[in-house]
């Protein structure tokens, strides 16, 4: 049995109270208590067929307790579970030293794009009807193209309790949505993806299908290009890749470890001047807004990179205390079952005022790329990033021309944020797990293809 989620009204799984009055007599000196359920409803189309439709419901609590100096840790999927707190007080006795306080009492904002009921109401039929869709547009494409679908809904809560007396929780509701077109040939293969998500129902499979379609007709020819430096424009998907460092470089615990280069660069200017990168739990409706983070913690909106300078790190209950600084409300669990640490919300770059049409009609020559495979092997601390272009297209004389295969880009991104950035787009596009990024033009890039 686990909780019973239906529209926004909860029933929770886990007595909070009762699980921290336990913790109180167990001799505990503060506890924690995290709980979380969810809904899900996927459905799954794989080589132009429905390969699955399901529903799970699950609940899970994690507790957290500070005992003679030291910290336990316990989860459960038991329903009324209330061995957990055993369990934690058991763990504390090898736990880490605990140097931190559970959350104090503290209002959290009100009235954020959490919940949609027509994401709610969605019903699994007009789900597989738009999976159908976009399959059927798949398979029009060409004879031999294989479409994939998911098309996913989640209606969940989270909830934290802490026995200095911070009690908050919030329901919430997302969708998924993820169209695929692959085709293999003996000397070629073209895999194209398409990827939403949201809290509420704002899917345009329209915007999809057309995406799709643009994509792979220009994957359809293969030309040949040199290695060399160029103008590159990295689509939202690959720009993910090159923010990543800049978000590992302000992960609160590489900054304590002493991994991140830039603890003593606060209100350094390290990027060009229209950079803009931000951590915004409040987005309307973006995947990852919550007013609270998984230590109950207050969020608000806040700048990472402001008009190139560096502003702050994102901080947990721990990192912050070892700072000597109070937590952004950034600890959050990777899943249920993890502890929190230093992560982002959603992850917003500002976008600039330049039409993507007019970015790509501005080169001579240059790539287009859309997806990069393998960069996260790189150094994120020296931000290298290096990764095989997956799906990228030649620019010449300011229109694409065709896909580049065999070629790997290599960016400093420190220094190509700094030096070679060019105007961004004001087109912006979602990009997994949570960001909302332009088109990222950069001058200069070390573009290698094979001998």
């Amino acid at each position: 049995m686990t909780a019973s989620i239906t529209r926004g009204r909860t029933a929770f799984a886990f007595d909070s109270g009762a699980l921290l009055a336990k913790a109180r007599k167990l001799g505990c000196d503060q506890a924690e208590v995290y709980e979380t359920g969810v809904v899900t409803t996927p459905v799954n189309f794989e080589n132009n067929h429905l390969k699955s439709v399901e529903t799970a419901e699950t609940a899970v609590v994690a507790v957290r307790v500070l005992k003679d100096g030291r910290v336990g840790f316990a989860t459960s999927s038991r329903a009324g579970d209330e061995g957990v707190v055993d369990m934690a007080v058991r763990a504390s006795e090898f736990g880490p030293e605990a140097t931190f306080e559970f959350a104090a009492p503290s209002p959290v904002p009100e009235g954020l794009a959490l919940y949609d009921e027509t994401v709610a109401d969605w019903p699994q039929e007009k789900m597989l009807a738009v999976g159908q869709e976009i399959v059927d547009h798949v398979r029009s494409l060409e004879d031999g193209v294989l479409g994939g679908a998911m098309v996913e809904k989640y209606i969940g809560y989270t909830r934290v309790a802490t026995s200095s007396g911070q009690e908050v929780c919030a329901d919430g509701t997302a969708y998924l949505a993820l169209a695929s077109a692959e085709l293999v040939e003996p000397d070629n293969m073209i895999q194209v993806w398409r990827y939403s998500a949201s809290r509420r129902l704002d899917l345009d499979v329209g915007a999809m299908k057309a995406d799709l379609t643009r994509l792979y007709r220009h994957s359809r020819h293969n030309v040949p290009f040199r290695g060399g430096r160029y103008p590159v424009i990295f689509a939202p998907l690959a720009g993910a890749d090159l923010i990543s460092p800049m978000m590992a470089c302000v992960d609160g615990m590489a900054v304590v470890k002493g991994e991140s280069p830039w603890r003593e660069r606060t209100g350094e200017k390290l990027f060009a001047d229209h950079f803009s990168l931000y951590d915004d739990p409040s987005l309307p409706w973006g995947i990852r807004t919550t007013p609270f983070d998984d230590e109950g913690t207050p969020t608000t909106r806040r700048p990472v990179i402001e008009k190139g300078v560096l502003r702050g790190f994102l901080l947990d209950l721990r990192s912050g205390k070892a700072l000597g600084q109070a937590s952004t409300g950034n600890g959050y669990r990777q899943v249920p079952q993890s502890l929190p640490a230093p992560r982002a919300s959603n992850v917003v770059a500002e976008p600039g005022a330049t039409p993507l049409a007019d970015l790509i009609g501005g080169i001579k020559e240059g790539v287009f790329v859309e997806r990069l495979m393998g960069a996260w092997a790189g150094n994120p601390y020296a931000g290298q990033v290096s990764g095989n272009v997956h799906i990228g297209f030649k620019i010449e004389n300011g229109e694409i021309v065709g896909r580049v295969k065999d070629c790997m880009v290599t960016v400093n991104v420190f220094e190509a944020f700094r030096d070679s950035l060019l105007a961004l787009s004001r087109e912006t596009q979602s990009a997994p797990p949570a960001a909302v990024l332009p088109y990222i033009p950069l001058d200069a890039v070390s573009v290698s293809t094979k001998a």
